[in-house]
């Protein structure tokens, strides 16, 4: 378990502000209790200059917020202490947390909805609140435009609310009507407009109770599983002439960000978002700039042009209406409604903007902080996805609509303006990606190998680097690698970085054969196709090949569902310096920016508006709008609030598989989602509903089995759905027995001992005994009723009859039926008139012979797995009847080719024939009556006439590559590690894996000590330092262990095992 935590000193300030912190990798057991590292994190801290460091005798105290910890009863992984938490030492810190705390006395709030400081969420608990530029007001905004103290707004003892200007440069409206020095009333949903800021007031009790939460599940190792996907609701048109109101209820739970942003009677919150109708932009404002002019969208055809042709568009004529005072680059921004397809859309009573598929930037806090239900709404086949809101634009009666871009239409976006701002206008499009899109529909790589010229807030950077400018995004769920990468983070920092990240995306074109034309003019990827990628491109990438392979995937990225959002550094437009200018710099600065479909150019003489140009679009109608922006601090508290969560399996299976290259050596727990192989796990597990077969009822025997480790995933096998032999072949040391071994502990995962037996068969004989010897390990599970060692003929022969007899006596209890159909009967019969009967059956009783014997093998070389009264499977018809259908029966067979050709001094020899004949009689009819088969044969040759061969549905071939595999980088020639193989389905693909090992002794995983590391943002784009992770020698082999817990599990379920065959 690892899970990154910022410590902060006693003086450490508010939550927000951990650039003073220290933020550290906790590597631990799952369990650990806090007391295990609080010494490491004190040493960190004090390392880092953030807290003194700790004498011998002092006792650390670590503080959650306000709330102290207790170090023993605390556990890592639990919340408080999940991924992105920030804690304390030595004393309390403002409060801090992923979850919700009480709002009580809160009864409105303000929301900014839109301008260069968008985001915030504050309670008003009552009083005056100010707004304004300055430090000292209660709701600071960083809009130039906006006064140091500009407004006041006033909740009553009876909850009205006013508001009123303080005399301020540029004044004040509500709704569009102006404000002055006596109050004005504030209704819900207003929009209040000061600067280039746009404010809109939620209140009333009803507004603060009952807002959905998405309910979420702690893992215990710092993630929070999201329980429940809630729907959105249907689009729905709005009223027209109206603005909605505070939507409604909410629930009295807000986490406040701590004083200093809000303090006296406002505070930020933290909440989720009201279940409303949320209308589509075609039904309102317009969702962004999709067609740009002069392309057809139906065929794809672009216009012509190209830098040169946008910088003649450019320099040539002026609207009509001239320029405007130069704030805006020229050109007014009232009468610019929302833009789709390249045509204005909407109308002036449109539905505020939350309420659209562009959610303003508050809405998207909520989102996070909730969860809230538009939490990742949005797959990559959904119509919104990848469309991102820029600006927001000034309508009649004061009303915003937002100006957005859909990246799948323009392909790539370009943004260019001084950099302070266009951080900002880069975080708030990435808070909406991160917010609208789960990890299993988007991932965001960063590429920032150049040398920034200055940090966040335009100072020079300590470092040098872009480092301090995007640490905020490493939080982010999205960043990290689930394609194979070999990284901790999708971050690129320097050049070796972004040329690894870069033959990544790469070597995706390559896989895809994209060879598109340019940008925008091919669809991205089909539903289910896989996952989207936006890659953030900060400056010049660096080498001359960087600046190559970033312009080639900005070109034919698309096609392959890879979109680049380039920055480039630039004087904001002017009249002084128009657009042509501005974007040429833009191009010099970012190569990319010749082959954008889209950029947004930040204008003005203070760069709070943003023009958005399209290839082949006259700039005379280009959209133009006030820029949403957000701050540092707002993303970081952003990102963190997304770090410990994920989604659940559902919502991941929905996302194409992602394609990764093949491990040496995987273990098979780790494929079957066992790491922690416990009797309660494998009770779920037998208790889990699966999808029938064709023709099957629900609840029937299953016959699943995980060969290993695949590249899009565990590869699997249902023998019930395959209805046909399995046949595996390699040459000796590539790994079929272990492979046998694996399918038999799988198989045994994932059914009941009673409703599924297994018979194992050593073609070879003993092999010399000893515990790794043949299939004999697999004699304790559970589910292992019989096992023969070929090599004593009265045996073989006894086998072959008692194998032939069961046939014989399912074929005579089915009659005509197959075995699904007479199971699916006897379960209907048996279950009872009030509903279907329960998986678990009562405990056995001691006078059944429930306590398994000492298996032990006799001198003819047969196992007996267990001493039990019931007799043979032949003679115990009656009782199997009486207790229901019989169980599937799965045998396994090694050296199959042994059995075949067996050699001349072979004592088996004289019965092995009529072992052959028993095991092709199977293949040819046992899939009808629940009986299957699995044959490893290391001679093909000797084998192909057999019926097991000729009826195989599945085939096996270990020691080679499927053709186009992903190969691992170590894997040249013949070097294959064993275990590797290639399983053929009929009319199917084949499919590389490497073979799940079962035997190996358990890793010393458990033995690790705790430890706690400085978390270097700059080095996780590295590959990850691996451990070697050694086996414990005396230690239980994973098998043994699996086979104890399914001891345990078979007996608190009472599930008797089946009988044995002889």
């Amino acid at each position: 378990m690892q899970i990154r935590l910022t410590v902060l000193g006693p003086r450490g300030g508010h939550a927000e502000q951990t650039a003073g912190g220290c933020d550290v990798l906790v590597t631990a057991p799952p369990g650990t209790p806090l007391a295990a590292v609080t010494g490491a994190l004190a040493a960190a801290a004090a390392a880092a200059g953030t807290a003194p460091a700790p004498g011998s005798a002092d006792a650390v105290a670590v503080f959650a917020g306000s709330r102290r910890l207790d170090a023993e009863r605390q556990t890592l992984g639990a919340p408080p202490l999940v991924d992105g938490a920030v804690v304390s030492l030595y004393g309390p810190i403002a409060p801090w947390s992923h979850g919700l705390v009480p709002a009580a006395g809160a009864r409105a709030r303000l929301h900014v909805v839109a301008g260069p400081d968008a985001g915030g969420v504050h309670l008003l608990r009552g009083g005056q609140v100010r707004v304004g530029r300055s430090a000292e007001a209660d709701v600071p905004l960083d809009d130039p435009d906006v006064s140091r103290l500009h407004c006041a707004v006033t909740v009553t003892d009876a909850g009205a609310v006013t508001v009123t200007d303080l005399g301020s440069t540029n004044g004040t409206t509500v709704d569009g009507t102006a404000v002055h020095d006596r109050p004005v009333p504030l209704p819900p949903g207003a929009t209040l407009r000061l600067g280039e800021s746009a404010v809109r007031l939620r209140a009333g009790a009803e507004a603060l109770e009952g807002l959905p939460v998405l309910p979420t599940v702690p893992d215990g190792e710092g993630r929070l599983r999201i329980s429940r996907r809630v729907p959105c609701p249907p689009p729905a048109p709005p009223s027209a002439g109206t603005v909605s109101g505070p939507g409604r209820a909410a629930p009295p739970y807000a986490a406040a960000s701590g004083p200093g942003r809000g303090a006296g009677a406002s505070e930020e919150i933290e909440q989720g978002r009201a279940d409303r109708p949320r209308p589509r932009g075609d039904v309102t404002h317009g969702t962004g700039f999709v067609h740009p002019r002069g392309a057809d969208p139906a065929d794809g055809r672009p216009g012509r042009g190209g830098l040169g042709a946008w910088a003649r568009r450019l320099a040539g004529g002026r609207p009509a209406g001239g320029p405007g005072d130069g704030r805006d680059g020229g050109t007014g921004a009232a009468d610019t409604a929302g833009y789709t397809a390249g045509r204005p859309t909407g109308h002036p009573g449109a539905a505020p903007p939350d309420d659209g598929p562009c959610p303003d930037l508050s809405e998207i806090l909520l989102a996070a902080l909730g969860p809230g239900p538009r939490l990742w709404e949005r797959g990559a086949d959904h119509p919104d996805a990848l469309t991102v809101r820029l600006g927001t634009v000034r309508r009649a009666a004061g009303a915003v609509a937002p100006l957005s871009v859909d990246l799948r239409e323009a392909g790539s976006l370009g943004l260019a303006g001084p950099r302070p701002r266009l951080l900002a206008l880069a975080r708030s499009v990435l808070a909406q990606l991160a917010a609208l899109h789960g990890p299993g529909s988007l991932e965001i790589v960063l590429l920032a190998a150049g040398r920034a010229p200055g940090g966040a807030s335009g100072g020079p950077s300590p470092d040098g680097g872009r480092c301090p400018d995007w640490s905020w995004l490493g939080w982010l769920p999205q960043l990290r690698p689930a394609r194979g990468q070999d990284c901790r983070l999708l971050l690129a920092y320097d050049r070796e970085q972004a040329a690894a990240r870069t033959e990544e995306l790469v070597r995706r074109l390559a896989d895809r054969g994209t060879t598109g034309p340019g940008p925008g003019r091919e669809p991205g990827p089909e539903p289910g196709r896989g996952p989207l990628t936006v890659v953030v491109v900060d400056g010049d990438p660096g080498t001359a090949e960087l600046r190559e392979t970033v312009t080639r995937l900005a070109e034919h990225g698309p096609a392959a569902g890879i979109h680049l959002l380039c920055l480039a550094e630039t004087p904001a437009a002017t009249p002084a310096s128009p657009l042509a200018v501005t974007l040429a710099a833009a191009a010099e600065v970012s190569p990319a920016f010749r082959v954008c479909g889209a950029v947004g150019l930040l204008s003005g003489a203070v760069a709070t508006t943003v023009r958005v140009v399209g290839r082949d679009t006259d700039p005379a109608g280009a959209p133009l709008a006030t820029v949403d922006g957000v701050s540092a601090a707002w993303a970081e508290r952003f990102a963190r609030a997304l770090a410990p969560l994920y989604e659940t399996d559902t919502a991941r299976e929905t996302a194409a598989a992602r394609p990764v290259p093949l491990p040496r050596s995987t273990r098979l727990l780790d494929e079957l989602g066992l790491a922690r192989a416990t009797p309660a796990a494998l009770l779920a597990r037998w208790a889990e509903p699966a999808a029938p077969p064709a023709g099957a009822g629900a609840g029937l025997p299953r016959a699943g089995a995980v060969l290993g480790a695949g590249a899009c995933g565990p590869v699997t096998a249902d023998l019930v759905a395959d209805r046909g032999p399995v046949l595996v072949g390699g040459a000796p040391g590539t790994g079929k027995t272990e492979l046998l071994r694996s399918l038999a502990a799988s198989l045994a995962a994932g059914e009941r001992p009673d409703r599924l037996s297994l018979v194992l068969v050593d073609g070879g004989g003993d092999g010399g005994g000893g515990s790794g010897a043949g299939l004999r390990v697999c004699g304790d599970l559970p589910h292992a009723s019989t096992y023969l060692a070929a090599g004593d003929p009265v045996r073989m022969r006894e086998f072959a009859q008692a194998l032939t007899g069961e046939l014989k006596r399912r074929a005579e209890l089915f009659g005509d039926h197959p075995y699904e159909a007479y199971a699916a009967g006897e379960t209907a019969a048996r279950q009872p008139a009030a509903g279907p009967a329960p998986r678990v059956v009562a405990p056995r009783r001691a006078a059944d012979g429930a306590a398994p014997g000492t298996g032990h093998a006799s001198g003819h070389g047969t196992l007996k797995l267990r001493a039990r009264g019931a007799a043979p499977a032949a003679a115990a018809g009656a009782a199997g009847e009486a207790a229901g259908p019989p169980p599937r029966l799965v045998l396994l067979v090694d050296d199959f080719d042994i059995l075949v050709d067996p050699a001349l001094g072979n004592p088996g020899r004289p019965a092995a024939g009529s072992v052959v004949r028993a095991l092709d009689a199977v293949a040819r009819d046992g899939a009808r009556l629940g009986v299957h088969l699995i044959a490893a044969t290391g001679r093909p040759d000797r084998t192909a006439r057999t019926a097991a061969d000729r009826e195989a549905v599945l085939r096996v071939s270990l020691g080679a590559r499927a053709p186009g595999s992903p190969e691992d980088p170590g894997d040249r020639g013949e070097d294959l590690p064993p275990g590797r193989g290639t399983l053929h389905r009929p009319g199917g693909p084949a499919t590389a894996f490497q073979t799940g090992r079962v035997t190996g002794r358990i890793p010393r995983t458990a033995t690790l000590r705790p430890t706690v590391v400085p978390l270097d943002w700059a080095r996780a784009g590295d590959p990850p330092t691996r451990r070697p992770v050694r086996e414990l020698g005396n230690g239980p082999t994973d098998l043994a262990l699996l086979a104890s817990a399914m001891e345990r599990a078979a007996r608190e379920a009472g599930a008797r095992p089946a009988p044995p065959l002889m």
